[in-house]
């Protein structure tokens, strides 16, 4: 079974007094990349996130969008910092003698100091929790897209494979005519020049076998239909493929390009272009693949 690498999942979850979205897209992308939009509050979250994503994915480009909503006011606790307090009220002490200042420190006066008191909230890390649970559905769906389009590539590539694998009996089917076929031009020509002459048997057997030889395809045709097998071999394992298909792809090609180069026959001309254009569009379809 193949996966696509495109794909897109959202989910939610509550811990009634902030609700959490997070959607994800995934798109094609030769390696895995994550990016994470965020609130700046759960901006220290952004490595569990691309952690969970990167223990479930090998190849993509995800991006996942986290929303925070609040809907309800939290308690909010103001912590003293007794120590700091301490030390402020012996300072201004000191500095009231040493100057020799009127006046009394005052709690009004400590009050006016902000770095005395902290207002404790709730922290990114008490939110994982509820951002991972939103996370994982998110996830979920995600996946499950991948895999259902990942079936329908799979349909399509073997489709495709089929009309290629057919292209190539055909290709290699006139190749084994061409041998008679370059005899028979050669005759013809021959008579021509030689103008009602006999034509030396050796000498045009000798001629056929050198073009012949120049023309064969044998060693690429079965190179090609070797590569044909292991395409439809990864097709039939599975998991994240994508690159073996690109580079067998390759392969194909380049087989394709040189029996073009080699061909001695306008038909297999034309049936090498349409196999060109029929990996190519295969190409493209495997670029989907992870």
């Amino acid at each position: 079974m193949l996966n696509s690498m495109t794909g897109y999942g959202r989910g939610e979850h509550t811990d009634g007094t902030r609700f959490y979205i997070v959607e994800a897209q995934a798109f094609n992308h030769r390696f895995l990349e994550v990016r994470t939009k965020a609130p700046k509050r759960l901006c220290s979250l952004e490595f569990r996130i691309h952690r969970t994503v990167q223990q479930r994915f090998r190849r993509g480009r995800f991006d996942l969008s986290v929303t925070e909503k609040v809907l309800a006011e939290e308690p909010i606790s103001l912590r003293l910092n007794l120590g700091l307090a301490t030390q402020y009220l012996a300072a201004l002490k000191r500095l009231q003698e040493e100057l020799k200042l009127p006046g009394q420190v005052t709690v009004e006066l400590l009050g006016s100091f902000q770095q005395l008191f902290e207002i404790e909230e709730e922290g990114p890390e008490m939110s994982w929790a509820e951002v991972e649970v939103a996370l994982k559905q998110a996830l979920d769906a995600l996946e499950a897209m991948r895999i259902k389009e990942g079936e329908a590539l799979e349909a399509e590539l073997l489709s495709r494979l089929a009309s290629v694998e057919g292209m190539v009996e055909r290709i290699l089917q006139r190749a084994s005519e061409v041998p008679g076929l370059i005899k028979e031009r050669l005759q013809a020509r021959l008579r021509a020049l030689l103008e009602g002459r006999a034509i030396e048997p050796l000498r045009l057997e000798q001629e056929v076998a050198i073009f012949a030889d120049r023309a064969d395809i044998t060693e690429e045709g079965a190179r090609l239909k070797s590569h044909l097998g292991q395409f439809r071999a990864v097709l039939a394992e599975g998991g994240p493929h994508g690159r073996k298909l690109d580079f067998l792809l390759q392969e194909m090609s380049r087989e394709a390009n040189t029996i073009g180069a080699k061909a001695a026959d306008i038909a297999i001309s034309f049936e090498v272009v349409a196999l060109k254009a029929e990996l190519e569009r295969i190409r493209e379809q495997v670029q989907n693949v992870e």
